[in-house]
């Protein structure tokens, strides 16, 4: 049995290479840490995300959660008061998701392509 220290980068696809890295820059802060296949690792704080550009991103259609295998959600440890504001930072987003789990509280958010973003505080 091999035991995972760490979860390293996420990949996610993207339509417009250039918009998600400047969403996730303004959003999350995260810099340009290194290029790769189709794509840049990007992150901050030991958060790394591996995005790269969809081969056609015009005909590139939305995943069904239901139906696709896929990544259904990425989940990011924030403090109580980046929690507190995250809808002040996505005005853009009109469907956010508030969520008191047992463990945790959280709000979930979607990126410009619709990845779902769960942003979480432990309780």
């Amino acid at each position: 049995m091999i035991k995972p220290k760490k979860l390293n980068a996420v990949g996610i696809v993207v339509r417009d290479l250039e918009r998600s890295l400047a969403w996730y820059k303004a959003k999350f802060g995260f810099e340009h840490l290194f290029d790769v296949s189709n794509g840049v690792v990007i992150g901050s704080n030991g958060v790394e995300l591996w995005v790269a550009q969809a081969k056609h991103p015009d005909t590139a259609r939305n995943i069904d959660h239901n139906e696709d295998i896929c990544i259904r959600l990425l989940g990011f440890e924030v403090s109580t008061a980046d929690l507190a504001k995250v809808r002040s930072e996505f005005p853009e987003d009109d469907d956010i998701v508030d969520i008191d789990h047992a463990k945790y509280k959280s709000c979930i958010i979607e990126d410009p392509d619709g990845h779902a973003i769960e942003l979480f505080v432990n309780k």
